[in-house]
């Protein structure tokens, strides 16, 4: 997720999709189960049917907690400024007031800029460019996005076999699923479908280099007879489209988390309140390959410290990028979160807040070497972007004031512009 004016509206959206579930840790005993359905329901199924002693509630972390330094001494800009970008050659001056540019995906020297264009109604159209960072030469990219409302937008997508996917909601009350061909610089529709008007947001993550997910949420009760949501996440691959996980449950008794990288599915669940979270890393023929408890993240839940009394803090999502994963637990009606990043090669944690991962939308395995991540500073109102590299070092890369800019990275670089002032930088890793 970039930074910009979405971000408080995504911790708001998200605040109704919270959830997780702690189960205790079961032997695989299916080397090919399926995956619908069956992950998720394996998951919850404990392996000690004897036991009926309450699980003590202190439980000792596997992962040993540290704290990293955040310098706030960030490098100058001067030298990183793309001097042949010129902002008003994608928007001139007289559609400034309600046309708007911004970045849109990185990868191999090519940036892909999102103009959205207002056409003076609830929605609005997308049209896409390609820039070269390196010789300043831009090119229209064919194919027009028509009526959005609201959608992943710029920074939730996913790169795979050569196209960039992502979806967006229609005026038409449609889900409208488009992709980006990088090859031949068309974007076009690949499918709608009717928007329910419970149904989450789509997000959109890349598995490998072929293949890629969408994962969102349905609720099929209400408040009356109780909430009931469902859990789709959705691979496609050269074969077609298969919902390789669905997932249903209570909003007051489970809740879960999924997310997706690198040929890995990563399942975040706590079975009730009060219980430790799980995480358990399956592959995508549903084996079992990795399962943590997760200790510091359930204090974060519980803080009551600023919450009325039918409020509650909840994990509104995770994200794996390399040997990492990021669990981020949104504190209630606030514009604020607190997180708990794991490496779970090297079995440390590290308490963060205001933290955001700023996601490349490529396949982020263990080669990938750069991760960024970006901290809301309270004191300065400003947002720091920073580059984790795979030792755990934090190093400053960027400090960007709120709403003044848009970020994209691709692991080697981050790009930024800087709407205010309608310049462009690109800054090495």
């Amino acid at each position: 997720m970039k930074l910009h004016t979405a971000i408080p509206v995504l911790l708001v959206l998200t605040a109704f999709l919270c959830a997780c579930q702690k189960t205790s840790s079961q032997n695989e005993t299916d080397s090919k189960a399926e995956l619908v359905t069956s992950i998720a329901t394996a998951a919850s199924t404990s392996t000690d049917s004897t036991s009926t002693e309450p699980m003590d509630p202190v439980v000792q972390s596997e992962f040993k907690l540290v704290q990293p330094q955040l310098s706030t001494v960030f490098p100058s800009l001067q030298e990183d400024l793309i001097h042949d970008f010129q902002y008003d050659a994608f928007v001139p001056l007289k559609d400034q007031q309600y046309d708007s540019l911004s970045p849109f995906f990185l990868k191999d020297n090519i940036l892909y800029l999102q103009k959205d264009i207002c056409n003076f109604s609830n929605s609005g159209d997308i049209v896409f460019y390609k820039y070269d960072l390196d010789t300043g030469k831009s090119a229209d990219i064919e194919g027009r996005l028509e009526q959005w409302q609201y959608g992943a937008g710029e920074g939730e997508c996913a790169y795979a076999d050569g196209r960039i996917y992502a979806s967006f909601d229609s005026e038409a009350q449609e889900k409208v699923h488009y992709a980006l061909d990088t090859e031949q610089d068309t974007v076009e529709v690949i499918k709608k479908e009717p928007n329910d008007g419970v149904t989450s947001f789509y997000s959109t993550y890349p598995v490998n280099d072929k293949e890629h997910v969408e994962i969102y949420l349905t609720n099929n009760g209400d408040h009356v007879n109780g909430l009931r949501y469902t859990y789709h996440v959705v691979l496609f691959s050269e074969t077609g489209a298969q919902e390789i996980v669905t997932q249903e449950y209570y909003s007051k008794n489970e809740k879960f988390r999924y997310t997706v990288n690198d040929n890995k599915l990563y399942e975040y669940s706590q079975s009730e309140k009060g219980k430790v979270p799980c995480l358990r890393v399956y592959d995508l023929n549903g084996n079992l390959l990795e399962s943590y408890e997760l200790p510091e993240v359930l204090p974060l839940l519980e803080n009551r410290e600023g919450l009325e009394e039918d409020m509650e803090n909840r994990t509104s999502s995770i994200e794996a990028f390399g040997d990492y994963c990021l669990v981020t637990v949104d504190i209630c009606y606030a514009m604020h979160n607190k997180c708990v990043l794991y490496n779970l090669k090297d079995k440390t944690a590290c308490m963060l807040e205001n933290c955001f991962y700023q996601s490349p939308n490529i396949n982020v395995d263990s080669t990938v070497k750069n991760h960024i991540l970006s901290f809301y500073f309270d004191q300065t109102d400003s947002y720091g972007f920073y580059n984790l590299n795979n030792a755990g070092l934090f190093t400053p890369v960027l400090e960007m004031p709120p709403f003044d800019g848009y970020v994209v990275t691709d692991g080697a670089s981050v790009v930024y512009l800087n709407k205010a002032e309608k310049k462009l930088y690109r800054i090495g890793l």
